[in-house]
């Protein structure tokens, strides 16, 4: 990640980003009221109190990075620091899906298995097919999830580009797909045409780190133009999309979060 280029895009962020004063969308303004501006409840406490946990483990795991090739060792207080999503961006995930109330999410890229954590305990009579390269990663977010008391997520282990087309096959439409599995253009909109086979007017798709790097933003200025999206979100971690054309316009907004 270039820092300076990221710091660039954030200052850019900031400047055109819009409160809910701002909106003249209702469904936006709803959006920010219930997802961005949503109260914490208890089963948010309980993934906090798990991640202060995690926070003070100094474990060390292998993990290989199938978008990469690298294989790295991690102690699992870094991983949720630098790798897990934020509180903050973890929040907004379960907000989004206790308004919204997918039942068939997909995400690409378990991690320690926060982020699918957040979407599972948001809406409990969903499931959730996640997808992860790494063995040891998968391990540590099963034990997370036990200790959760989560039951409603399956994680398919193995390189992103062949299990996908697997998973996709079993699910009939995709309610809601979190992408943060692969932070290269290409892969990317791979995924994303993918997906989009199983899309439909309710389905949301939530992509992750649209300013990670210049290709990773090139891929998120076309993911929005799409002719499918209807309304795209940029609030800095996440570039969010619907595709709802008969009750939105095609409009983008940046919103301050």
């Amino acid at each position: 990640m270039n820092e300076f280029l990221r710091f660039k895009y954030f200052l850019n962020y900031q400047w055109k980003a819009r409160t809910k004063y701002y909106l003249h969308s209702p469904f936006v303004y709803q959006f920010y009221l219930n997802v961005l501006e949503g109260t914490t409840d208890a089963q948010l406490i309980a993934i906090e109190g798990l991640r202060q946990q995690l926070g003070k483990n100094n474990t060390s795991i292998s993990t290989n990075d199938f978008g990469t090739g690298i294989s790295t060792s991690i102690k699992l207080s870094t991983l949720e620091s630098k790798v897990a999503v934020r509180p903050k961006y973890g929040h907004l995930l379960y907000r989004l899906v206790k308004y919204f109330q997918p039942t068939n999410i997909l995400e690409i890229g378990t991690s320690i298995g926060l982020s699918s954590a957040y979407m599972a305990l948001a809406n409990k009579t969903s499931h959730i097919y996640s997808l992860e390269g790494s063995e040891q990663l998968i391990k540590v977010a099963k034990l997370n999830h036990e200790s959760l008391n989560i039951s409603n997520i399956d994680i398919i282990a193995g390189d992103f580009s062949k299990t996908l087309s697997d998973v996709l096959k079993k699910m009939e439409q995709l309610d809601l797909v979190f992408f943060d599995g692969n932070h290269r253009k290409e892969a990317t909109l791979q995924y994303f045409d993918a997906c989009l086979k199983k899309a439909n007017p309710e389905s949301i798709f939530i992509f992750d780190d649209i300013y990670w790097s210049k290709e990773m933003n090139e891929a998120w200025t076309e993911i929005k133009s799409h002719p499918r999206i209807t309304l795209a979100l940029d609030v800095f971690q996440f570039g969010i999309c619907f595709f709802k054309k008969e009750k939105l316009s095609k409009e983008e907004f940046v919103l301050r979060y």
